[in-house]
């Protein structure tokens, strides 16, 4: 890291300069910086484009200012961070993604005329919008090691209203628990007790589970009503717990300018969260609400996932257990190019790798599987983020009130062949807190937007129940105790969730849970690594019961980019192989001092771990 005067005076050089003059920077250098995707943007006269800046680095000045930015990074972790972060065993508490942006860089673009709207500490870079000669100038700036193009996407449609016609050819009858109980049990639930019960939450409740103490964090649309509204004027939700990511502001709610804007998260908080008793209650109706609006539906804007990413590291900082959201991504803005199915592979979008880092920072990130079953413009898949796997961020299908698939409910595999979604719920007709204003209305409406958080607030509820148990456990509970566990699909995954049985679910092995499957990945080591010193061994082992299987491992920076491919080949069951890295690139140049992820895949999934390599 340079001095702020140095970083202006750096960056008003380049800005008289032109580009690649910039801070000892050659000739010719600010193009290699820049996403050949970019190459139309730079002519001159082109309209500015929204494009993501990362940094080289976080200021740090060596080894021991790194450490002692990481200490202080876990000194800053709330208590309800930390918790979290230690119950799903996170290793190291906090990392290289923790560390916030050098404000200094910021501060830099901002003195140039660049006007950031969006950053990110996970991904070290922030949005800002540039074309013409002011983006390569942006690309010549000493503290900036790419530019890369912002992915452009619409927001997910919404199905009609009215019930669509059973489709017996979506899928037969998945049947859960039978909605019996006392008349007493229904009456406190009123007409939101069918939708509750195919789940059986109702007995999960009646066990005295019911969201109690978990943060839960919903990322959409935005709120309104929801300080007036009987369902909901009565959520916990603390005044630093909303956010409104497009705006720049705290509310969450306009109900006079843009009120259409605002309803999509009314609903689906009232389906997580609602508390109205003996009218209407929701799957985890005592939880505590974070509310963060980052889907701006009166336009088809490039930003709502950057205001995704950011709403889920804001829900990290502030200690959510679980990330809600009914959002979700494919089709492109014109001209494109849109997400393509190849890039759903659970690691390549932006989004859905936020979700994988939320997920990696001990979060349970519950999404939507999305609504284009019937489309075929959108290949009739799952969008981004539902391709992240399914072992860190449960993707979750629609049926409709007889149990059967709801024919829109988007379909899997993944593009590398995983079964998407992962559970399915209602997701027709469902019962939702009105959004016209009054405070007792209510309406019906269908969708996986509203599927997702009713399992959402069910695994509030398990970890409200056994609150020593990591994400990855009550996904376990979750799969293997629903009604298709024996034989999960691409249409419905595992099926229909059973609430008690889930929460009477007992792992092999309580304290050392075998989560990562036959095929494993073992680091052991320096962490960080210092580059040509004392080297990193890569342990991969399969099991003495499973079948032998084919295995890579490779390594990826940060921003997702392969930097070095460590090795393939075939393990029989009970062998291992052990691959010793010294923290260099392919022709043995030591690599820049960041975080780095080395990744396994084999056996039909990927393991990761990571790593910060130092010099």
């Amino acid at each position: 890291m340079r001095p702020l005067a140095l970083l202006l005076a750096a960056c008003l050089s380049a800005l008289t300069l032109g580009p690649g003059h910039a801070a000892g920077r050659e000739p010719g250098s600010a193009r290699s910086r820049l996403d050949p995707r970019l190459a139309l943007a730079t002519a001159p006269g082109a309209d500015p484009v929204p494009v993501w800046v990362e940094f080289v680095d976080k200021g740090e000045q060596g080894p021991a200012d790194l450490m002692a930015k990481l200490a202080k990074a876990e000194a800053a972790l709330t208590p309800e961070a930390r918790h979290r972060r230690e119950k799903a065993h996170v290793q190291p508490l906090v990392d290289y993604l923790d560390l916030p942006l050098e404000p200094a860089y910021v501060s830099a673009l901002e003195a140039a005329g660049y006007a950031v709207y969006g950053q990110s500490r996970w991904f070290n870079r922030v949005a800002v919008r540039a074309a013409g000669e002011p983006l390569l100038h942006l690309a010549g700036l000493s503290f900036v090691r790419n530019i890369a193009p912002v992915e452009m996407a619409a927001p997910r449609l919404r199905e009609p209203v009215v019930e669509p016609a059973v489709d017996r050819r979506a899928g037969e009858a998945i049947l859960g628990p039978a909605p019996f109980a006392s008349a007493a049990t229904q009456a406190m639930y009123g007409q939101s007790f069918t939708q509750l019960s195919r789940l059986n939450i109702p007995a999960v409740h009646d066990s005295g589970y019911i969201g109690f103490g978990v943060n839960v964090c919903l990322l959409d649309n935005g709120f309104n009503w929801y300080r007036k509204h009987e369902a909901l004027k009565t959520i916990p939700v603390g005044g630093a717990r909303t956010r409104d990511f497009i705006r720049g502001v705290f509310s969450v709610q306009d109900t006079v300018e843009q009120p259409a804007n605002f309803e999509h998260g009314t609903w689906t908080l009232s389906q997580l969260a609602g508390r109205a008793t003996g009218r209407y209650l929701g799957s985890a109706y005592s939880c505590n609400a974070i509310l963060g609006r980052t889907e701006d539906d009166g336009s088809e804007t490039p930003i709502e996932m950057v205001y995704w990413a950011m709403g889920a590291e804001w829900a990290d900082s502030l200690g959510a257990d679980v990330i809600s959201s009914s959002l979700g991504y494919n089709i492109f803005d014109p001209p494109g190019p849109n997400i393509t199915y190849p890039m759903l592979d659970g690691h390549t979008t932006t989004i859905t790798r936020a979700a994988e880092i939320a997920a990696a920072k001990g979060i349970l990130v519950v999404v939507s599987a999305g609504n284009d079953g019937q489309h075929s413009f959108a290949g009739y898949k799952i969008g981004a983020p539902a391709d992240a796997n399914g072992d860190s961020v449960l993707t979750i299908g629609a049926l409709d009130s007889l149990g059967v698939r709801a024919p829109f409910s988007s379909k899997g595999p993944t593009y590398d062949g995983r079964i998407k979604p992962d559970l399915s719920a209602q997701g027709v007709a469902n019962l939702l807190a009105g959004v016209d204003g009054s405070p007792n209305t209510y309406e019906r409406h269908n969708g996986t937007s509203f599927s997702a958080p009713l399992v959402a607030g069910l695994a509030a509820c398990l970890i409200q129940a056994r609150p020593s148990w990591p994400p990855v456990l009550i996904i376990q509970a979750l799969k293997k105790t629903a009604s298709r566990a024996g034989a999960p699909d691409t249409l419905v995954g595992w099926g229909l969730p059973d609430g008690l049985a889930a929460l009477r679910y007992v792992p092999d092995t309580l304290h050392a849970p075998d989560l990562h499957g036959p095929l494993s990945l073992r680091l052991s080591g320096p962490n960080p690594l210092h580059a040509g010193a004392t080297p990193l061994s890569v342990r991969i082992s399969l099991g003495a019961e499973a079948a032998a299987t084919d295995y890579r491992v490779r390594v990826f920076d940060a921003g997702g980019r392969l930097v070095r491919d460590l090795g393939s080949g075939t393990l029989g069951p009970g062998s291992a192989r052990v691959i010793v890295w010294r923290g260099d690139d392919a022709s043995g140049r030591a690599l820049m001092p960041a975080l780095y992820f080395l990744a396994m895949d084999g056996a039909g999934r990927q393991e990761s771990a990571r790593l910060v390599v130092l010099r």
